[in-house]
């Protein structure tokens, strides 16, 4: 079986926030261009060294979530010590590391562009260490 593009992926569903999904994609190619963008999980993920670590959600028409996770082998840890404090107040946090970036619209990404960033980086950054802690 072929691998699937995140073009051919896109290009086979009939989305209404499709053209969200470009722009959140443009903007985590710009903010970290070591990502490699991929198709996992049937939706369009991003992957560090080999490993996905940002992952699209568009089931819920309306909500395009962004899951900030350790990969298909990591490990959940719910000692309630956030691998780190999100000045941003956009993730929501499902474990110690994995959260949720949620984008409701055009509007939200445009005004919210920065922090995202910060938070693709900086996860990206902990993705580097093996999700441990920065000093």
């Amino acid at each position: 079986m072929k691998t699937q593009t995140v073009e051919q992926l896109l290009s086979s569903l009939d989305h209404p926030d499709l053209d969200l999904i470009n722009q959140v994609r443009a903007l985590i190619a710009q903010a970290e261009p070591a990502l490699v963008e991929g198709v996992k999980w049937n939706a369009p993920s991003y992957a560090l060294n080999g490993n996905d670590i940002i992952t699209f959600n568009f089931r819920n028409y309306g909500i395009l979530s962004l899951i900030f996770h350790t990969g298909p082998k990591g490990k959940d840890t719910k000692t309630g010590q956030h691998l780190f404090e999100d000045t941003t107040g956009l993730a929501t946090w499902l474990a110690d590391k994995r959260f949720v970036v949620k984008v409701v619209d055009g509007r939200f990404l445009q005004t919210h562009a920065a922090d995202i960033t910060q938070l693709i980086q900086t996860w990206a950054a902990y993705a580097a260490n093996n999700f441990e802690p920065i000093h």
